[in-house]
């Protein structure tokens, strides 16, 4: 509970003239929307939920079928939002109707009852706060602001000041302790807890980033107090914007020379689209899928300086494709790959074949994998497994376009990744056996398999890994799809017959008499036609 004072009902103005509907404006705030802020003997609460059901959140106020709360206006200068009376007058009364059916009282009642309940909460936590402190009590001061953090107190603006002393003292102690000892775990933990605390301020904070950094061995440029900030779960992590347009361009650019229009059947009869144009882009910045993977190329590194043999150097497109046949200039994929390891961290280790490798996948995938890294266990569910239960990756962009699924926007998402290659096991066959290439990475030498589709079917290299610590997702590329456009007279449309679906094979004949073959296209179902 918080200290809060009674919103004032929000006002009416009349109608303007010439039959328009006048707007309104909800009066000032008085309530946090993000605070849970309890009615004593009423079971009801006002917060990012409202009483009585659902809400709706417009221009930061909340309205819907509870309580109508201004959102962030001080002394009356900053309006909720506007929109029709109409409108308004039906929230309202539901509003209204609302607190009166869940509560038995008016909604002024209500505010009255809810104001003195939060009050008389504030004042009792201030009050055995400060007992606590007076005393050194820390297992009741601990407790107290367990209690003031699952009620989201820590977050509020009228945080009582004994609270916010304590939160210091604690966090400001867990963090030299961590700082001391070293140790990431608890360094990660005092951070955490920091955060949660509301002291970040704290030069003990700053003094612990250093640390964990250090202990970590993370890259220079990574903002650790970011990461704390954006964590998930448990992991310390931070998705961030590339907004420098050189950078941006030069990720496009990436795109533009690992593309190669070459049609394979994964692309269940979509045309290859003309170009992948790069709509957002993020980094990664992961602490704990680094150093796992930092920690498994140096044992790769190791073991392929004490045994050398079958090694194969590997030089994927993306760190090889010269400039010229793309634009006739330009940066090459090489001296791209260079400046994105070199800017991330430190440039890519040769000797162990580190090389970035594409991966197609959804939007919640990627953000999946970015948390929590890759899964070998669901690898194949969405590509098949023609050289074992591993996780693939592409060297070129317009390949692994064709697993990345669509949002209903028609925006995909390419990972691009730090990928340790190892000893690989090339595989030009046909018709590979799948058992054999999981068994000589599992527990033979090799560490990656390079399945040369290039060579034996006229498509593209694969590289496939089982361990998913040789891996880092190092970027999320969002993009759209740029078809060709297609010459008149050139397309017809197809209705799908009954019991075809996508990836059926399908023949008919064309409007000039041309007897074409044809495979169903994904989302397509019996009656439905598609353009052929």
């Amino acid at each position: 509970a918080v200290a809060a004072s009674p919103a004032p009902r929000p006002a009416r103005q009349p109608a303007a003239g010439g039959g328009g509907a006048a707007p309104i404006t909800v009066g000032p705030q008085h309530v946090q929307p993000a605070q849970a802020v309890a009615a004593s003997g009423t079971g009801t609460s006002v917060g990012s939920a409202v009483a009585g059901g659902g809400s709706t959140r417009a221009n930061d106020t909340i309205v819907g079928g509870g309580i109508v709360v201004g959102a962030s206006a001080s002394n009356g200068s900053k309006a909720g939002f506007r929109t029709g009376i109409s409108i308004f007058d039906r929230a309202l009364v539901t509003a209204e109707q609302s607190v009166t059916s869940t509560t038995g009282k008016s909604p002024s009642e209500w505010w009255q009852q809810a104001d003195a309940g939060v009050r008389a909460t504030a004042s009792s936590m201030q009050d055995q706060m400060a007992a606590a402190i007076a005393k050194s009590d820390n297992g009741q001061i601990n407790r107290l602001l367990d209690s003031a953090m699952a009620a989201r107190v820590m977050e509020h603006q009228r945080m009582p000041a004994s609270v916010r002393r304590a939160a210091s003292e604690v966090a400001a102690r867990q963090l030299r302790e961590a700082a001391a000892s070293g140790d990431p775990k608890q360094l990660k933990g005092a951070l955490v807890a920091a955060r949660r605390l509301q002291a970040a301020e704290l030069p003990e904070f700053a003094l612990a980033v250093q640390k964990y950094h250090e202990v970590k061995k993370l890259p220079a440029g990574w903002d650790v107090s970011r990461m704390v900030l954006h964590r998930e779960g448990d992991k310390m992590l931070a998705r961030v914007d590339v907004t420098d347009p050189v950078a941006f361009a030069r990720l496009q650019r990436f795109l533009d020379l690992t593309h190669r229009k070459v049609y394979t059947r994964d692309r269940m009869g979509q045309a290859v689209p003309e170009r992948l144009e790069l709509v957002k882009a993020a980094v990664i910045t992961n602490a704990d899928l680094w150093g796992d993977f930092m920690a498994r190329r140096e044992h790769i590194r190791r073991e392929l300086e004490a045994d050398r043999e079958h090694f194969l150097e590997v030089r994927p497109e993306t760190v090889a494709t010269p400039a010229e046949g793309v634009d006739g200039g330009g940066e090459s994929a090489e001296a791209i790959a260079a400046a994105l390891a070199g800017e991330f961290s430190e440039p890519l280790l040769p000797r162990v074949n580190e090389a970035f490798l594409f991966h197609g996948t959804s939007a919640e995938n990627a953000r999946k994998i970015t948390t929590t890294d890759f899964k070998i266990n669901l690898a194949g569910t969405n590509a098949g497994t023609l050289y074992g239960r591993g996780i693939y990756f592409a060297e070129n962009a317009s390949k692994s376009d064709e697993y990345a699924s669509p949002t209903p926007e028609g925006l995909r998402h390419l990972l691009i990744c730090r990928v340790v290659l190892g000893r690989v096991l090339y595989n030009d066959e046909k018709d590979a056996n799948p058992r054999a290439c999981e068994d000589a990475c599992l527990r033979g030498k090799f560490h990656s398999v390079l399945g040369d589709r290039r060579k034996c079917r006229g498509t593209f290299r694969e590289f496939i890994v089982f361990d998913e610590e040789q891996v880092y997702p190092n970027y999320i590329l969002t993009y759209r799809r740029q078809a060709e456009a297609t010459p008149s007279g050139r397309t017809f449309e197809v209705t799908c017959p009954a019991g075809a679906g996508p990836g059926a094979s399908l023949q008919c004949t064309a409007p000039n008499g041309q007897v074409m073959a044809f495979i169903v296209p994904l989302g397509v179902a019996p009656g439905q036609s598609f353009t052929v």
